[in-house]
């Protein structure tokens, strides 16, 4: 092996070893997540949570269901399908002019079975499933709240 070849192995070695510990500190972050929904893709919307729920009715999604089930906590939880797949989200007030909107898990062929977006989903599959998110629901979501 020359000299200039072995060169370059030792620095594609040495980035390899960094990368490697580099991408091994960011994912071992998950382990440390705090709160309740630590891992939901969140989106704000410059709305009263009350407009964000009515236009999110009027979208008419297959089995919208807007009920919150506990309404002694911070979230107003709001379940829906979207193709094949049963969809977890929630809604949050920041104040009466802004609201978060996240989506949180899903249900794959709306079996008992809830996967959470940004963790249990590959890499692949959660990109796939965000870009339909709001494709299919924040884009309309957003004209509906501009009506």
């Amino acid at each position: 092996m020359n000299k200039s070849k072995f060169k370059f192995f030792i620095i594609f070695t040495i980035i390899l070893f960094l990368l490697y510990h580099v991408i091994s500190f960011f994912s071992t972050f998950h382990f440390y997540a705090a709160g309740s929904y630590p891992y939901a893709e969140t989106y704000t919307l410059k709305y009263s949570e009350e407009k964000v729920i009515n236009a999110l009715e009027k979208l008419k999604l297959k089995n919208l269901d807007t009920k919150d089930k506990d309404t002694t906590d911070f979230w107003h939880d709001i379940y829906f399908d979207l193709g094949d797949k049963k969809m977890q989200t929630w809604t949050r007030s920041f104040d009466e002019k802004q609201t978060s909107f996240a989506l949180v898990s899903i249900s794959i062929n709306k079996k008992s079975e809830w996967k959470l977006v940004n963790q249990d989903l590959g890499l692949f599959e959660n990109i796939l499933l965000k870009r339909k998110f709001e494709k299919e629901i924040i884009e309309r979501l957003k004209i509906e709240l501009k009506k």
